[in-house]
């Protein structure tokens, strides 16, 4: 998107559509499947392996560390350094996102749970984003 002056203007996103996934940026829902008991998240209506209907799901938001990267060029809306983690829940999805606090606390094998945190925000007067990373445990 761009202005009239050819420069690219930040995206805004709509109240609507946080509204929509509020459970899954906020809540850390997924859905459980009703006959194979496979948890999904996000959340998914038919399970992908048995193809039966799925009811909704609280995460604990606990997990272990699967991989992980430090990221010292940033993208524009991020501040670097910062470090993304691959993380398997302990109801078994595996997800990835950013890790607070100190970055030589971060290593495959450590116990982690979710916090919710500022994600970003579209400039001065847009929509706040919040959403959930994690920290190190142990």
């Amino acid at each position: 998107m761009s202005d009239n002056n050819g420069e690219n203007m930040p995206q805004r996103t709509s109240v609507s559509i946080n509204w929509r996934l509020k459970e899954q940026k906020y809540k850390l829902v997924g859905a459980k499947c009703v006959s194979c008991s496979i948890v999904h998240f996000p959340a998914r209506s038919i399970c992908p392996d048995c193809q039966k209907e799925t009811e909704k799901h609280h995460l604990s938001g606990m997990g272990e560390i699967v991989s992980f990267t430090h990221i010292h060029t940033n993208p524009a809306g991020f501040a670097a350094p910062y470090t993304i983690a691959l993380i398997k829940l302990a109801e078994g999805p595996m997800i990835s996102s950013q890790m607070v606090g100190r970055k030589e606390d971060v290593a495959i094998g450590k116990k982690v749970r979710v916090v919710f945190r500022k994600l970003s925000e579209d400039g001065d007067a847009g929509l706040i984003h919040y959403g959930f990373k994690f920290e190190v445990v142990e």
